[in-house]
């Protein structure tokens, strides 16, 4: 696997002999049917019961309480983004030994979010390359307290770090698979990274995407509206109408659901601008619904509302808001 660590932001396995112990399932694009998938379902007495559904090519999803892990599975090595959760950590890797013929030589870690960074304790002292952007790598590093969830964080130790970080962006080959990533701006954090397998036409978002429910600005760890705008943007840029989007959690989407996504932030910053211009505080902000219009698609706006307020107070004196001294 050759792997280039780039400073610009310039941008098979044979199929799946298919072993059904769930039912069958479809994967659902913007309301529309895209792919006919099968779903294989692993319950294990005791452990999290995982359901795997092929993309295209030799990239499928495992899904469980932990979220979506996306796994490129090649003949002679295994390319996967995101972990899961270190309580799953064990009976994920067993699903995707019996999906994959190489060994996991790469782990992405789209942020540093510990729902996405149960593999690292296992396949990190095994000597695999888990690569992120360096702001991941030093909140996995860190102590510190996210005050809207009331949780302290405590540094993972050290062999279950991401060990290949990268400032703006890099690639690797993946046998006939050419893989990008990069980090765009800040979103539900500030070191949240895509990986899109070129050829596959998949892009995976991570936290960048939620689907069914407001995403998460978490204002300590550095996301906020501006960087959210930005990033929504630019996967816009890299998406075609058949690109298959893959968020942290929930069915794959397609790219009217993330042109959505950016008429909705759009519409919230111009909400939160117009508090801050006009004076209001938190409470009263709140108290003017302003995510009324997409709470049918989103659900409960509250905690969305509250860190896009928070989040952006932290812009304000770099004149995020226009009007604003």
């Amino acid at each position: 696997m050759k792997i280039k660590n780039y400073d610009s932001t310039d941008f098979s396995r044979r199929d799946f002999i298919s072993r059904t112990l769930g039912g069958g399932v479809a994967c659902a694009v913007a309301g529309a049917i895209i792919l006919p998938l099968s779903s294989v379902s692993k319950p294990v007495l005791g452990q999290p019961t995982f359901s795997v559904t092929p993309l295209k090519n030799n990239l499928s999803i495992i899904s469980s309480s932990g979220g979506n892990v996306l796994v490129a599975a090649h003949m002679e090595q295994t390319c996967v983004v995101d972990g899961g959760k270190k309580s799953e950590a064990e009976a994920l890797l067993e699903v995707i030994q019996g999906i994959a013929d190489g060994p996991i030589s790469t782990l992405f870690n789209s942020n540093w979010r510990p729902h996405h960074c149960g593999l690292n304790h296992l396949l990190g002292p095994e000597g695999a390359s888990i690569i992120a952007h360096e702001n991941t790598r030093l909140w996995q590093n860190n102590d510190f307290v996210v005050d809207w969830e009331e949780r302290h964080y405590t540094p993972i130790p050290k062999a279950a770090q991401a060990n290949q970080t990268f400032y703006k962006g890099g690639s690797l080959d993946l046998g006939s698979e050419t893989v990008e990533y990069g980090r765009i701006s800040e979103f539900h954090t500030d070191g949240d990274m895509y990986v899109h397998f070129r050829e596959s036409n998949v892009l995976y978002v991570g936290d960048m995407m939620a689907v069914g429910e407001y995403p998460l600005l978490d204002y300590i760890t550095g996301g906020w509206i501006g960087g959210a705008q930005k990033c929504t943007a630019q996967l816009l840029e890299m998406c075609d109408e058949e690109t298959l989007i893959v968020p942290a959690a929930g069915p794959v989407q397609g790219k009217a659901a993330l042109q959505d996504q950016q008429l909705m932030l759009d519409h919230a910053y111009e909400m939160v601008a117009n508090a801050y211009r006009t004076g209001r505080s938190l409470d009263q902000f709140m108290e003017t619904a302003p995510m009324a219009d997409y709470d049918d698609v989103y659900g409960n706006a509250d905690l969305f509302t509250e860190l896009l307020y928070r989040g952006t107070w932290y812009h304000v004196p770099g004149r995020a808001i226009r009007g604003i001294i």
